[in-house]
């Protein structure tokens, strides 16, 4: 069966453009995922809908869809409108809120969530994301391959040895 002429929005060159996947009948596919550091809530699940239903239409038309889907698990502060980053980290303040919940019992039953760890918050928050995502019957890349966490991929990085050039003025 004949796939049908796909057209996108190009807001770059402000023009329709016809879908064409680099390797067909393949379609790889880039979504970027929550950043775990609270539960999602229904405004946050908007852009994981707009790429559930893409990939839903995808495979429908005969594409084999692959889809990638990134946890970000660090790197945010509380003050996102502050250029410079400031403000608490997120992981942080996620950790104070997750320490008052195990004081006053309201952690899943069994759960053996340490709030310090900013690691065990990532994955408390990621997993309850992928849990939320399937009630409400969204496909989630494939997991755990395709759900790649940001810290899995980052090296710790130094710049005490770096300069800055000097500027003539």
């Amino acid at each position: 069966m004949p796939r049908p002429e796909i057209k996108f929005y190009n807001s770059l060159t402000k023009s329709l453009e016809t879908f064409e996947p680099l390797n067909p009948p393949t379609v790889t596919m880039y979504n970027c995922g929550p950043t775990v550091y609270d539960y999602a809530h229904i405004g946050n699940f908007k852009s994981f809908l707009f790429a559930d239903v893409l990939r839903r239409f995808l495979e429908l038309v005969g594409y084999d869809v692959k889809q990638v889907m990134n946890l970000t698990d660090v790197g945010h502060m509380t003050d996102d409108s502050n250029a410079d980053g400031g403000g608490q980290d997120k992981m942080a303040a996620a950790g104070q809120r997750l320490a008052q919940a195990k004081k006053s019992g309201k952690l899943p039953e069994g759960s053996e969530l340490k709030p310090n760890d900013p690691y065990a918050i990532a994955k408390f928050y990621g997993d309850a994301f992928i849990e939320d995502a399937k009630r409400l019957g969204i496909k989630v890349a494939d997991e755990p391959a395709h759900l790649p966490r940001a810290t899995d991929y980052i090296t710790p990085v130094s710049y005490t040895h770096l300069t800055l050039p000097t500027i003539q003025l």
